[in-house]
């Protein structure tokens, strides 16, 4: 079974459809690794893992179970981390796959800084 990550607003409605972010969750820990380095929060500590509990929990959990185990992040805090890691690609000129999702989740923080809503950002099965 394979994994992505999603980034939802607050404010989305049920029939937005997400980009599949894949090559962040791929890159993850060196991505970490990078946030160390570069002084901000990791990438990992913002990701929301409630959807893949629900899906491999060997509980009989309610549907609204992933709902209710929502993380959601202040969008300002992740644009800090994104910002940090899209400056340092771009500056090497590697990983252009990672540093596209960056700029979605970049631009998706943005909108929801503009519309005062927090963000999730979901490892999805």
């Amino acid at each position: 079974m394979s994994m992505v990550l999603w980034i939802q607003l607050e404010s989305d409605s049920d029939d937005v459809a997400p980009d599949d972010l894949g090559y962040l969750l791929d890159e993850l820990e060196d991505i970490d690794a990078q946030c160390e380095e570069l002084g901000v929060q990791a990438l990992s500590e913002f990701v929301d893992y409630s959807d893949v509990e629900y899906n491999i929990s060997e509980e009989d959990l309610d549907e609204n179970w992933p709902a209710e185990n929502a993380k959601w992040v202040s969008p300002t805090e992740l644009l800090i981390c994104v910002r940090a890691l899209e400056a340092a690609l771009s500056e090497s000129g590697d990983n252009n796959e990672v540093l596209e999702e960056l700029q979605i989740i970049g631009h998706r923080c943005k909108e929801a800084e503009e519309n005062a809503v927090q963000v999730r950002l979901i490892a999805v099965m």
